[in-house]
């Protein structure tokens, strides 16, 4: 966590750490969205796609669920998929 000393008082944020997050799992490129999920979605399994490597996802979720401590409005739809 990083910690700015602006005028208005500190602001606690993990933006280099986000950053790290999104270069580690290659999703620099992604689309950003004002709202991060819907709150009325249901996942399906697609038996047509590939395999999920289990551990990068692992990892992945584990890393995303670390930022929700700066991030709050991410965190319901980490825990959805997590």
């Amino acid at each position: 966590m990083e910690l700015l000393d602006t005028p208005k008082g500190l602001i606690l944020h993990q933006a280099k750490y986000a950053t790290e997050i999104f270069r580690k799992f290659e999703m620099l490129d992604c689309n950003s969205s004002v709202t991060p999920a819907d709150t009325r979605l249901k996942l399906e399994v697609d038996e047509t796609s590939d395999t999920v490597d289990s551990t990068m996802f692992r990892q992945l979720i584990s890393s995303l669920r670390y930022l929700c401590q700066t991030r709050p409005d991410i965190s319901y739809a980490i825990g959805y998929v997590n």
